[in-house]
């Protein structure tokens, strides 16, 4: 019994013809039936009924199944090969990071890898924790320090540092004033904006959330939306609002007396050995220069 048996069993069933299935698989009517002929010969008798119409025989309906099933399996062990030989990788990134940092890295090695088949998420901790507790991933962005238990064995490949920069409207800046207390800041602002950049939100911003007159804890798009239409402020990470700092379209507000708030994140691989393989390497590589770049590097390989 062969793949070549196989697949011309299969293709008279759904042709229902000898003649038709020849063709189809590029052979001549000869050497369909000679296959068939040895095919029977394994599974101790006749698979078709012969006639002006091809059918199944009882024997041949309940080998079809399993013939299917040998076939698929066939099918993606040859893809699962394939890929191998192009290569491929599997990468996710936390939402806050995808844009600065995961995207342009991600791009450039695909850029580089053509062939190189990528799966690239995005999701929270959680969802990534839980991709790595599956073993599905070889590289991961995952919140740092890592409280996971079931991932305790996890060792970054490098440390991310994001300033959370609290963030208002030029037109509410200018009303609150330059150099302001947080009492100043409150007195004026409307709504404080909580984001789910850590997995244990930290006590300065747990502060915020009592001193405000109204608080809400909500997602990144939705928040700076309200933010840029001067109806809020919050903590956004600065990496991913580098140009409208740098353009004027959001403002730091800097408190004078609050400390400056840091989100860490990090670079981790999804099994131990994974930077032994090339391409892994390359693309963690790729990720911690773009964090140079961006200078969110705080420490592991440069």
């Amino acid at each position: 019994m062969d793949i070549d048996q196989l697949r011309s069993f299969d293709r008279i069933v759904r042709d229902g013809s000898f003649t038709k299935a020849a063709a189809r698989l590029n052979v001549t009517q000869a050497t369909i039936s000679m296959r068939i002929r040895t095919l029977e010969s394994h599974v101790g008798g006749a698979l078709f009924t012969r006639g002006r119409k091809v059918e199944l025989t009882e024997r041949g309906a309940t080998f079809l199944s399993y013939a299917r099933r040998i076939l698929a399996t066939l099918l993606e062990s040859e893809d699962a090969m394939r890929s191998v030989d192009r290569g491929r990788i599997a990468f996710a990134s936390l939402r806050s990071l995808i844009e600065p940092l995961a995207t342009p890295a991600v791009v450039d090695f695909m850029h580089a890898h053509p062939r190189v088949e990528v799966r690239f998420e995005e999701g929270r901790h959680r969802d990534i924790a839980e991709w790595l507790h599956d073993r599905s991933l070889d590289l991961a962005i995952i919140g740092w320090p890592n409280f996971d238990p079931l991932l305790e064995a996890l060792e970054p490949v490098a440390i991310l540092r994001e300033k959370a920069v609290l963030a208002a409207s030029p037109a509410l800046a200018r009303e609150i004033g330059p150099q302001p207390t947080l009492d100043r800041i409150f007195a004026v602002a409307p709504h404080f904006l909580s984001f789910f950049w850590w997995q244990v939100t930290p006590d300065a911003i747990v502060s915020l959330r009592h001193r405000a007159r109204t608080s809400s804890q909500v997602l990144f798009s939705s928040g700076r939306a309200l933010i840029e239409r001067g109806e809020a402020i919050g903590h956004l990470l600065e990496a991913s609002i580098t140009h409208d700092l740098a353009e004027g379209r959001l403002i730091d507000l800097a408190p004078i007396d609050m400390p400056v708030i840091w989100r860490d994140s990090a670079l981790v691989t999804g099994s131990p050995e994974a930077l032994s393989r090339p391409l892994v390497a390359e693309l963690a590589d790729r990720i911690v220069a773009r964090a140079d770049e961006l200078g969110v590097l705080h420490a592991g390989r440069r």
